[in-house]
């Protein structure tokens, strides 16, 4: 092993990218510690050379992450990047999904991912470097009906983490928050990381919004544009400043997938548009100039 392989920490490992980006990192000569609330689960990376499972859960309480992240540490002695990768998408509409529902998809989408950050900065700060990738989403920049829940959650882990890379860049940590489109993973497939409102708590009022995203969904299922192989080589390439990044900074956010491109700049020219349209009647409500 060369001594200048990186150790890279990965959650979400059992599929996806996280499993992809496990694969490469290692394939490169890197160590990866997959993480996953079950890895025992994980045969495809079981014995592979430069990974080792790991067990995390960042749905537990913060003590519990700590603790882990310690044994984690422990393995090699060191991490330099971290890369927050688990999540899932809670279906229903806002009224039909139960506040239980809506605790645990912020959970998973941010609290959770906000935790581990907690848990593992200390050790990142006492060595004067290291590397977040924050996996979020293209679905932070627009609504979409009976997939809110989760939209809100990307959206909210958007902001949360590139207010968080503003208060750790001076302890030399970097972050890069990545917000792929959508890529041919798991995370739409029903059971797995997809997760919908019991038909005992659908609304009749919402059956044909939710029949709609129901049926987009199982549309875009195997069908998404990205490669998830591919994308996990770019993840890759923009961490180390390797590759197709050769050379170039860590940037602070990454569209992922020429629909994540398309799709995310829709949202400036609509906000413009609004703040345009109402600028004047805004202004109604300043002060006079000098009072």
């Amino acid at each position: 092993m060369a001594p200048s392989s990186r150790v890279w920490l990965i959650t979400g490992c059992s599929s996806g990218f996280g499993l992809q980006l496990a694969k490469i990192a290692a394939a490169r000569g890197d160590r990866v510690l997959a993480a996953s609330r079950r890895p025992d689960n994980i045969e495809e990376l079981a014995g592979q050379k430069n990974i080792r499972l790991v067990r995390l859960d960042h749905n537990e309480d913060l003590d519990k992450i700590k603790s882990a992240v310690n044994d984690i540490i422990s393995v090699y002695g060191t991490i330099d990047i971290v890369v927050n990768n688990a999540a899932y998408v809670q279906m229903g509409t806002i009224e039909e999904a139960s506040p239980e529902e809506t605790l645990r998809q912020f959970q998973a989408n941010l609290f959770g991912p906000l935790n581990l950050y907690r848990a593992v900065l200390p050790h990142l700060r006492s060595r004067g470097r290291g590397t977040l990738v924050t996996i979020g989403s293209m679905a932070a920049w627009y609504t979409m009906s009976s997939c809110n829940l989760y939209n809100a959650s990307k959206a909210a882990l958007r902001w949360a983490t590139i207010g968080l890379a503003e208060e750790v860049k001076g302890f030399g940590i970097e972050h890069c928050l990545v917000e792929p489109g959508f890529f041919r993973t798991a995370l739409l497939k029903p059971g797995a990381n997809l997760a919908g409102t019991p038909p005992s708590t659908r609304l009749m009022a919402y059956s044909d919004i939710n029949a709609v995203a129901d049926e987009n969904l199982r549309k875009y299922h195997g069908k998404q544009l990205g490669n998830p192989t591919k994308g996990a080589e770019i993840i890759y390439d923009v961490a180390t400043s390797t590759g197709v990044a050769e050379g170039k900074p860590l940037p602070g956010f990454l569209p992922l997938g020429s629909d994540a491109s398309r799709e995310i700049s829709k949202s400036p020219h609509l906000t413009w548009d609004a703040i345009d349209e109402w600028r004047s009647i805004s202004a109604l409500s300043d002060f006079p100039a000098g009072a």
